[in-house]
């Protein structure tokens, strides 16, 4: 009985209407960790972090900030003499590259060329005629190499004190102390990690969650609705075995959508091994490369990146099999396909809006449940009361209808 409703599961055509699902999502989320990010201002961070990770490891002592501080001086240096030596430099009396930055970002226009007016046009060609004087050896602008590492000097800054660090309002007493526990007593801060990594990482998962919820609702519940209507259970409860006939529908529910959640997270996950991203994989969850803008992306625990991942991993898995408990239950409730897919429509969103709630900043201070509840590893409980929930509605339903078939 349960190999033959697990079979029900896998029709070709529903299979076939997965696939196509899939492969629209893959183009248009999917695989944005894999040829979009990092993109834009980002690039030169990243360039940054993965050029230090080959040079010092995962993470920086003091030696080798100093070491980093003594480049930052000399490079600053050499910007200063090809400035001071640049014509149109000359004319604009700038004399050094602070001067420099300083007028390109008081002058500059930050619009579209065919938008600009001939001053602006001219202010722009002014900038990358000095700008190409600043081209490096290696083919990138000083102009990005000093930016990231004044921005990354300054955020190292931050971490001398940690009572100026802490003195923070977004803070309450205990987190303080825990972050004063993880960041300073444990040296969390010298992490590399470049910034938005775990947030990008994030929101991939919550993307394979959000599809898995498509596609459990596409493959599970229709199959025992069909049975319904043809009067198939009718059929099977007369037989010897029939009795269990709503506990093998669940069990073989539940294997299924375990399987299917196993194999798309498998194949969508694996993704990040195609990526420059696991050069992280051992580093720790909280770095300097945080931005100081975002005093909330720090995290209590002391993971490495790739358990951290793992435990995003459990959430989507908790998540996915509640959804599929739900669907059970919405199947066995129904009386046909349209009084099912009314019930099924408000639900997904529901569990949509749940998983971007619970994985968005998942494990950091600035995780939307943490920011409501302020309860340390709140996503994993809320993961794991979800699936109690979700998976006693079926169970309840089995156990009412086969006392009540017993009583008839």
């Amino acid at each position: 009985m349960f190999t033959l409703e697990l079979k029900k599961l896998f029709q070709p055509i529903l299979l076939l209407v997965a696939l196509l699902i899939t492969i629209v999502f893959y183009n248009q989320d999917m695989r944005f960790i894999l040829k979009h990010w990092p993109n834009g201002g980002m690039i030169p961070i990243y360039d940054q972090a993965s050029e230090w990770q080959n040079r010092f490891g995962q993470t920086l002592e003091d030696a080798e900030i100093a070491e980093i501080e003594a480049e930052y001086a000399t490079l600053v240096k050499h910007a200063d003499k090809i400035v001071s030596e640049n014509s149109i430099a000359k004319q604009l009396q700038l004399e050094n590259y602070a001067e420099f930055e300083s007028w390109s970002q008081e002058n500059l226009p930050h619009i579209a060329i065919n938008e600009m007016n001939e001053e602006e046009k001219e202010i722009s060609k002014q900038f990358d005629a000095i700008e190409q004087d600043l081209i490096g050896a290696t083919g990138h602008s000083m102009v990005d190499k000093i930016d990231v590492l004044q921005k990354l000097y300054n955020s190292m800054k931050q971490f001398d004190s940690s009572d100026m660090f802490l003195n923070n309002e977004h803070y309450s007493e205990k987190e303080r102390e825990r972050l004063s526990e993880t960041l300073f007593m444990e040296e969390g801060w010298r992490n590399i990690l470049p910034s938005h990594l775990t947030s990008t990482v994030a929101h991939h998962f919550e993307r394979i969650l959000i599809l898995l919820i498509f596609l459990l609702s596409l493959l599970i519940p229709s199959v025992f609705v069909r049975d319904r209507l043809l009067g198939v259970q009718k059929i099977q409860w007369s037989s010897r075995h029939g009795r269990k006939i709503l506990w093998t529908q669940f069990i073989s529910g539940m294997t299924a959508s375990f399987l299917l959640i196993t194999c798309v997270m498998g194949f969508f996950g694996s993704l990040l091994y195609f990526t420059d991203f696991t050069q992280y994989f051992s580093n720790g969850l909280n770095s300097f490369f945080s931005d100081s803008e975002e005093p909330l992306l720090y995290s209590f625990y002391q993971w490495t990146l790739s358990q951290w991942i793992v435990n995003i991993v459990w959430l989507v898995y908790l998540i996915g099999m509640a959804y599929s408990g739900i669907l059970l239950f919405l199947s066995q409730t129904s009386q046909h396909y349209l009084s099912l897919l009314m019930k099924i429509i408000p639900v997904a969103f529901v569990f949509i809006v749940i998983a971007n709630r619970v994985l968005t900043d998942a494990f950091y201070l600035k995780n939307e449940l943490y920011q409501w509840t302020k309860i340390p590893m709140i996503e994993l409980y809320a993961g794991i009361l979800l699936l109690v929930i979700c998976i006693s509605l079926p169970i309840i339903f089995c156990i009412r209808q086969q006392n009540q078939d017993l009583l008839d």
